[in-house]
């Protein structure tokens, strides 16, 4: 189905269900037909099932400017006013965790949540080790120099390697203004907001996840009052892809 959400065709599904809502918000370029196994099983549940693709994904248009995350924030609201949502249970992968976590904690946020789902979310920033400091410091200054009108001639080329060396294939795959969007989410820190929320979590994360590695999740079920974490064994990000058995069985567990 599509509707207009904040000027953008956007894409999205609502399955019927009697249980309640669940509101899905998905990993970073990952359209919501690859989760289509984990809907399948809200909806075999009987779950509704809510989720669309978000600017610049699947089958929704391109923002015409980079996005903030108070721009997801304020895009994944008013869908929720367009198809009247207003109680949710909230499941998030990757990238939508981050907007979950604005939903679960801003305090003028009109959307109700008793229980929430993360696998494989985002919300803790990676600590970058000593050596990995220094390589962005580096970095930092052959950017300097490969961009100043002075310098750019002779850093230029350089510049470019290194930075196409460090991109990674999310980054490189992207257009200028949904690459600017990645450089304004993916920096961000939620764990001060996550001790005050008071919603009944489930984590769930794959083993071997190097993108939010299981530390992350660990991170979460520490700082959230009220949240438990499930460890998917051999799985790594798309830890439902990697072991549907036992991620399936969580899952269904918990609602």
């Amino acid at each position: 189905m599509q509707t207009h959400i904040r000027g953008l065709s956007t894409h999205y599904i609502d399955l019927p269900g009697t249980k309640g809502t669940v509101l899905f918000l998905h990993g970073w370029g990952a359209e919501i037909g690859l989760y289509q196994p984990i809907f399948d099983l809200l909806h075999q549940l009987q779950y509704r099932v809510v989720a669309f693709d978000m600017p610049g994904v699947g089958q929704t248009e391109e923002p015409k400017q980079p996005l903030t995350i108070d721009d997801y924030v304020a895009f994944t609201l008013d869908l929720c006013r367009e198809l009247k949502l207003d109680e949710v249970i909230l499941m998030c992968h990757s990238h939508g965790g981050r907007i979950a976590l604005r939903l679960l904690t801003d305090r003028d946020c009109p959307i109700r949540c008793q229980k929430a789902v993360f696998f494989d979310a985002t919300g803790v920033r990676k600590a970058a080790a000593p050596s990995k400091k220094l390589q962005q410091a580096g970095y930092k200054a052959v950017k300097f120099l490969g961009t100043s009108k002075l310098t750019a001639p002779l850093f230029g080329d350089l510049y470019e390697e290194l930075r196409d060396k460090r991109s990674s294939a999310d980054y490189k795959a992207a257009t200028p203004i949904m690459r600017q969007t990645m450089n304004n989410v993916l920096p961000l820190d939620y764990t001060d907001r996550m001790p005050s929320i008071t919603a009944e979590v489930l984590l769930i994360w794959g083993e071997n996840d190097t993108a939010t590695p299981l530390e992350h999740g660990q991170i979460m079920e520490k700082l959230m009052p009220n949240a438990g974490l499930a460890v998917i064994r051999g799985a790594g990000h798309f830890s439902y892809a990697d072991n549907w058995p036992q991620f399936s069985a969580v899952l269904r567990a918990f609602l």
